[in-house]
Formats: C-alpha cells, structure tokens, sequence
C-alpha cells in the first residue's frame, strides 16, 4: 500500500491551519470537495484482462479517510461518488505509493454474531488463495509460508466530509488484501476484502478490486 501532501498560501496570511480537523497536510493536493479523473485507457485497450474498471470522468471527494498506521505511515484515503476511492499512502508525509480501489460487493451481518464468525472462520479473510469473481488471488498481507489461514489485519479509520470539513465516524477495519497477475499487461490487481465495525451494531463487509497508480494517471482538480 501507499501515501503524500498540501497546500500553501501568500500574500495576506491564511486562515490559522489549525482551524482544519487533522493536524497532516493531505497528499497530492487532494482535499474533500475536490476532484480527480483517472486515466482509463487501460481498460479500453484491455476490457478483458481486468476484473475491475476504473470510474470515467471527474469525480467528487465527498469523504477523506484517515488510517495512522504508526511510526510515521498513514493510509489516506478519498472516497469519490462511484463507489470507489483512490488511497495514497505516505511514510513521514512522503508518498509511497497510490492506489485505487472500486467495490464490487457489499454484505450486511445479521447481527454481531455473524459479523465476528466472518472475521475468525471466514476464509476471504486470511486463506492462503480464494476465488472470486471468477479469479484465483493469493494474500498479499502476512507471512507467505504461514499456515494456510492467517488472522486479517486490524486497524482504525477516521472519516472527515462536510465543507469545512469536520471528523465525522470512526470504524475499525478487519481486512486481508490478496492479488493477482495480469499476464496480459504485466500488472496486478488486487482484491481487498474488509469487515468493518462502526459498533455497536452497524457492521458491513465489503469487496474491493484496485490496481497501483501513479501521479500521471491522475488529474486532480
């Protein structure tokens, strides 16, 4: 996974940066409200190859995500109208890396009790390969020679949305990322697969295919 940076002003002095609800400067200039289109024409040439396709056209960041993973890497991530959210991941407020992700799925737990036995029994989240969507991935996330099921990473995400943008929700995330090969273009792609607790009783599951980017597939307005 991957992340970077912000903003800057001149002239009359800015507006205090501490009145901003996160104290990082976000990556690459994105912000909530903003804008960002992905170059599609991977897909276009290949529609075959991937699992997952990118949205088209400009679309709007409703929603920023912040993962602090510790010792000065953080996941960021901006979730866009379609269904989908590009996350750029920073060590120290330096980009490492960026991702996309599209979901593809969405599944709702009865109750908590079917929500815990998805985390500790389930195999998509930690066997050593799964099947899905007519693909074979293999995790990514653990020891590679490990048992053939190893427990999914756990880790918290603050969500920020409004203008100006204020912390709104707070979720633990259950997750195991798997990938796979795409032969025909020398890439990957990647599924990840997530159990997330807003608590007390508001679970969901859900399915998301992404790919590595970087900045020149991207226009961020």
């Amino acid at each position: 996974m991957s992340w970077l940076k912000g903003l800057f002003g001149g002239g009359e002095k800015p507006p205090e940066t501490a009145q901003m609800p996160f104290a990082h400067e976000l990556p690459l200039g994105l912000r909530i409200n903003g804008r960002v289109a992905f170059d599609t024409m991977m897909f276009r040439a290949h529609p075959q190859a991937w699992t997952m396709r990118l949205p088209e056209g400009h679309q709007g960041i409703p929603c920023y995500g912040y993962i602090d993973l510790r010792g000065g890497h953080a996941l960021h991530r901006f979730y866009l109208d379609d269904d989908a959210y590009l996350q750029v991941s920073t060590a120290s407020g330096q980009v490492e890396g960026i991702k996309a992700f599209v979901f593809q799925q969405t599944v709702n737990p009865a109750n908590q009790a079917e929500f815990k036995r998805f985390i500790h029994e389930h195999p998509h989240l930690g066997a050593d390969s799964i099947e899905y969507a007519g693909r074979t991935w293999y995790r990514e996330f653990g020891d590679q020679s490990a048992a053939a099921k190893v427990p999914p990473v756990v880790y918290d995400e603050v969500l920020y949305r409004h203008d100006p943008p204020r912390r709104d929700d707070d979720l633990t995330h259950y997750a195991m990322l798997y990938r796979r090969e795409v032969p025909e273009l020398d890439r990957e792609e990647f599924l990840l697969v997530t159990a997330e607790d807003y608590g007390p009783s508001e679970f969901v599951i859900t399915y998301a295919i992404g790919l590595d980017l970087n900045t020149a597939d991207l226009d961020i307005t």
